[in-house]
C-alpha cells in the first residue's frame, strides 16, 4: 500500500507560526525583564502587554494568566540551565566531572544574568517538579547527583560523609553564591576576581575537607 506524501506547508502558515512564536518569545523577554526589575507582584499582564504595544486581551491568546506565564518561563530558563550543566557529558572521573559542572553552572549566570536573577532572586510563585517538564535526561540536581554517588562508590569522599544529598547541595551551595556574587555585584567599590577562577579556587578549598586523603 502506497503512503501518501505529507501536504507541504505553505509559505503563508509557516510565516504565520513563526511570528506567532517570535510573539511569544517577546512575551517571555518582556515579561521576564519586568518580574526581575519590578517584581512579580507589581506587574500586570497588562503592564507586559503595554511593554510591546499589544492590548492585554491579545497576551490572553498566548497565556491564560500571569502565573501560567511565570511556570513558563521557569520551564524555559531552568530547562536552559539543566542543558548547560549536564552538556559537559558524563567524564570519566565523577570528581572532575562535579568540578567542570560548578564551572558550567557559574558561566551560566554570568552570561546570562536575567534568567538567573528570575529564577533565584525574584520572588515568585515556586514552580512544582510537574509543572516544569526538565527532560529527566537533563535533571542538574540529579546529575550532580549521580556524580556524588559515583564518587562515594569509588570511595572518593570521607567516609563519615554517607549523605550524598548534603555533599550534592553543598557543592551547590558554593557555586550558586559566586554566582550570585557575580550577577548582584552587591558592592560598587568592589572589584571582583574573574568568576571561573574564583569557582576553581573556592571548588579545591572545598574538596579539601570532602575527599578521602591519599
Amino acid at each position: 500500500m502506497r503512503k501518501h506524501a505529507p501536504h507541504p506547508v505553505s509559505p503563508s502558515l509557516a510565516r504565520r507560526e513563526r511570528e506567532k512564536e517570535e510573539t511569544r518569545s517577546l512575551i517571555l523577554g518582556t515579561a521576564r525583564a519586568l518580574f526581575t526589575r519590578e517584581g512579580y507582584q507589581n506587574t500586570t499582564m497588562r503592564a507586559i502587554a503595554d511593554h510591546i504595544g499589544y492590548t492585554a486581551t491579545a497576551i490572553y491568546h498566548y497565556f491564560t494568566d500571569k502565573e501560567s506565564l511565570v511556570m513558563e518561563l521557569c520551564r524555559c530558563d531552568f530547562g536552559e540551565m539543566a542543558h548547560a550543566l549536564t552538556s559537559i557529558g558524563r567524564l570519566g572521573d565523577p570528581i572532575e566531572r562535579i568540578r567542570q559542572m560548578g564551572r558550567a553552572y557559574v558561566r551560566f549566570a554570568v552570561q546570562h544574568p536575567e534568567q538567573f536573577r528570575f529564577m533565584f532572586l525574584v520572588e515568585r510563585p515556586m514552580p512544582q517538579a510537574k509543572d516544569v517538564h526538565i527532560d529527566p535526561n537533563e535533571d542538574g540536581y540529579q546529575f550532580l547527583l549521580g556524580a556524588v554517588k559515583e564518587a562515594m562508590a569509588l570511595a572518593r569522599f570521607r567516609p563519615e560523609l554517607r549523605d550524598p544529598d548534603i555533599i550534592a547541595q553543598s557543592l551547590w551551595g558554593l557555586v550558586h553564591g559566586i554566582a550570585a556574587l557575580h550577577v548582584t555585584k552587591p558592592d560598587a567599590g568592589l572589584t571582583l576576581r574573574d568568576a571561573l577562577e574564583t569557582t576553581d579556587v573556592a571548588s579545591e578549598a572545598l574538596f579539601l575537607g570532602l575527599l578521602r586523603a591519599r
